[in-house]
């Protein structure tokens, strides 16, 4: 495992996935952030996910015609597919995450987004009987154990605990999604069905926020807001991850993206003065460390050393 990682590191193109990797954790780090202050901004929890979406589909779709236009290659089993993924899934996902936020700390909704990789390594042994080997076990106990302090420190509040709630709805979600991409994107285009998915999830935040909200004209902030957040933590991050990928592999790419919880956490209290209390900070780090676990025994496995 150490030789093969030194010997990644003297390619250059190591260092400029590790770049690209960082910068599109800084970027899906500031969705979080950027999710409170439009509560603060008056703008409610369906008009903030219609106006994310929207931005990022005239800047994805925009940056596709510029730059990449032969890779918009359209077919029934793409649109059949973003579809699933974009009206359903992530759609789910995205709306329980933003109302988490709406109830609890960014924070600790971050770092519940992050049992991830435990809840998609049960879902593998059960539906692909993927093997369950001792590592697997020690890092999915040491995610479980650090969430496990985050829900026990979510019981001093009952909107803190309807936060959680929703965070882990999100997680949950958010793990069957991962689980499906990994099927779908096989045989498609990544950049095609990336901005598929993104534009369904538009299609059906405008249905919702029309039928429920009606048509609303924000104001010069709450414009701001949500071209921020279809521009950094949705366009942006998304570009820079697969910039990364192409650079060295989906496996390195998800082990320095894992830095994006203490890159939110810090923008949090910079931006927010929103800290972490003992309890979250010992839940925090345990998953994190559980999440870098994973990610070493995934690229383990994937490199075959």
């Amino acid at each position: 495992m150490q030789v093969f990682l030194f010997g990644k590191m003297r390619n250059y193109s190591f260092f400029k996935g590790v770049l690209y990797s960082v910068i599109s954790a800084l970027c899906f780090a500031t969705l979080a952030v950027l999710i409170k202050v439009g509560y603060d901004a008056n703008l409610t929890t369906l008009k903030m996910l219609f106006m994310r979406f929207f931005s990022a589909v005239v800047l994805f779709g925009s940056f596709l015609a510029l730059f990449k236009r032969e890779q918009l290659k359209i077919s029934k089993s793409l649109l059949f597919k973003a579809f699933i993924t974009g009206s359903v899934l992530y759609t789910t996902q995205a709306f329980c995450f933003f109302k988490a936020i709406q109830f609890t700390s960014p924070n600790v909704v971050e770092l519940l987004l992050y049992i991830y990789p435990a809840f998609v390594s049960v879902l593998a042994f059960f539906f692909f009987k993927e093997s369950f080997t001792f590592f697997k076990f020690v890092y999915i106990a040491v995610i479980l154990i650090g969430f496990g302090f985050i829900f026990h420190d979510a019981f001093s509040s009952k909107i803190e605990l309807k936060g959680v709630l929703f965070g882990f709805s999100a997680m949950i979600v958010y793990s069957f999604y991962l689980i499906v991409i990994q099927k779908f994107v096989k045989s498609e285009n990544p950049f095609a069905f990336s901005f598929f998915t993104i534009f369904f999830a538009f299609v059906s935040f405008s249905v919702f926020t029309f039928v429920k909200e009606g048509v609303f004209v924000p104001n010069l902030t709450q414009m701001g807001v949500g071209l921020l957040l279809g521009l950094i933590p949705t366009f942006l991050a998304m570009l820079f991850l697969f910039v990364a990928i192409k650079e060295f592999g989906s496996a390195l790419a998800s082990i320095f993206s894992s830095v994006e919880p203490v890159f939110e956490i810090a923008l949090s209290y910079l931006l927010l003065g929103i800290g972490l209390n003992m309890l979250q900070f010992v839940g925090g780090a345990l998953i994190l460390i559980g999440v870098f676990m994973a990610n070493f025994y995934h690229l383990r496995e994937s490199s075959g050393v």
